[in-house]
Parts: C-alpha cells; sequence; structure tokens
C-alpha cells in the first residue's frame, strides 16, 4: 500500500527470490515467475509495536535470511526473514536524519568482513557500522565548503 523504496535478489543462480520493503516496513519475497502475489510477508516492527518506515535494505554477501535496513528516522535496524528470530533484531541509532542510502561490505577474501555495513543519511554523515556493536566505528562528516572546493 506504500511506496516501495528497497529492492533485492538474494540467492543462488538457480534459487532466487526478489526481496521488496515499503515505507510502511511491509516486507514481501517474490518468486520471479510469479510476480502478480508474494510468497511471503512480514511487518518489520520494532518492538512488535511500532512500524519502521524503511529507506533502505541490505543483505551481506550470501545471506538470504539476515539483513540491516536503514529507516526515516534515522535509525538502522538487523532483521531476520525466517527461524525464531524472524523481524527485527537489534537497533543501531547513530544518524540525526534520515538513512539515505545502506550497503554491506561486498568482497570475498580470506578474513571475513561480512558483518560490516556502511550508511548515509540526510544528516550529512556516512557511518561505518558492524553488526558486532550498536555504536558506529566510524563517522565521516561532509561539510558543505569541502563538496563546494
Amino acid at each position: 500500500m506504500h511506496p516501495v523504496y528497497c529492492v533485492n535478489v538474494v540467492g543462488t543462480q538457480n534459487a532466487h527470490n526478489l526481496i521488496t520493503v515499503s515505507t510502511d516496513g511491509k516486507m514481501c519475497s517474490w518468486s520471479l515467475d510469479m510476480l502478480s502475489t508474494p510468497q511471503e510477508s512480514m511487518e518489520l516492527m520494532f518492538n512488535k509495536s511500532k512500524p519502521v518506515a524503511v529507506t533502505g535494505m541490505a543483505f551481506p554477501t550470501g545471506d538470504v535470511n539476515n539483513f540491516v535496513v536503514g529507516s526515516e528516522e534515522g535509525t538502522v535496524y538487523t532483521a531476520c526473514r525466517h527461524g525464531s528470530k524472524a523481524g527485527i533484531g537489534e537497533i543501531f541509532e547513530g544518524h540525526q536524519g534520515p538513512v539515505t542510502g545502506i550497503n554491506c561490505h561486498m568482497a570475498v577474501g580470506p578474513v571475513d568482513f561480512s558483518h560490516l555495513f556502511v550508511t548515509s543519511s540526510f544528516d550529512w554523515t556516512v557511518k561505518l557500522w558492524t553488526t558486532k556493536s550498536p555504536l558506529p566505528q566510524m563517522l565521516e562528516v561532509f561539510h558543505s565548503e569541502a563538496i563546494e572546493e
């Protein structure tokens, strides 16, 4: 019923789904063979009572179940699609404006960085996070003077 702000394709080359989230916090999983009706849906609610107004979503490389979302309130959440912990999990507070972008570390190598993700916001900041800590790991503030130069 609300605008879809996030779209991701997750899975393997032969078995994948389209995941969408709208600003009312409704997450839907779609089969690319049948886009008329979602295969499953879930309401993303914080504390099982407050809908999350999602503005961005990202899945770690190779993970089809766990993901992170940014919100209009500037809050970031971890979430899970299936299992006993399905729905919103951890909360990450650090932005003073809506989250405009979110992305997980995508490189695969000898060191596992899949717990890292980055966010940007209308508050003129970009922050590096880890799912292992609720506090940002690094903060970069952009000033308009620096952009004009």
